[in-house]
């Protein structure tokens, strides 16, 4: 009896071993998070040049694990391009119906004619499953004339952190206006 037992267990452990490792490659495949975001994730840097900073978004660390990092990185740098083209059409088509709707093009046009952002870095993606929408911690620095800043802060250069509300509308992520959107931090540069 004990001859049966020992003749079937090596081939028993090289099956149980073989599926093991099949799995975890199996695993490894479906769960791996591909880098298809642009770029590397970003880092502070205590280092400043010069401002406003870079025209690009960047992804921190954190916010680079995300499954939705390339759509988020794709619309905010449209909706920054648009920014500081002065491209009202272009911010049209990044943002959802509800915000169009609430932001006549010639207030838009005078809000953002002399501003410039840069340095823009998503800290932080967090999905709202639910409510089928994202909020993005991020930080950038905008310069504007003065008699345009906002007038809790009436500097020429300003740091913000803000959340942004992201939703799908038609297939496409959007930024849209909400409660969130309404409380951003800034600071003099």
């Amino acid at each position: 009896m004990g001859s049966v037992a020992s003749r079937w267990l090596v081939p028993a452990v090289v099956v149980i071993t073989g599926a093991a490792v099949a799995a975890g490659m199996v695993g490894r495949t479906v769960y791996a998070r591909p880098a298809e975001a642009k770029g590397t994730p970003a880092v502070e840097s205590s280092v400043v040049g010069t401002l406003p900073g870079s025209a690009e978004v960047r992804l921190s660390p954190d916010s680079f694990t995300h499954p939705d990092r390339t759509s988020v990185q794709r619309v905010l740098q449209e909706y920054f391009d648009a920014i500081n083209a002065g491209d009202f059409a272009s911010w049209r088509g990044v943002v959802s119906a509800r915000r169009v709707s609430g932001t006549p093009e010639a207030s838009w046009m005078s809000a953002y004619e002399t501003t410039r952002d840069g340095g823009m870095v998503v800290q932080r993606i967090e999905s709202d499953v639910v409510g089928r929408r994202l909020r993005v911690l991020l930080s950038f620095v905008s310069t504007q004339d003065v008699a345009k800043a906002p007038p809790a802060l009436p500097e020429g250069c300003i740091r913000w952190r803000v959340v942004y509300v992201l939703v799908w509308e038609g297939g496409e992520l959007k930024v849209d206006e909400a409660a969130e959107n309404r409380n951003p931090q800034m600071e003099k540069c």
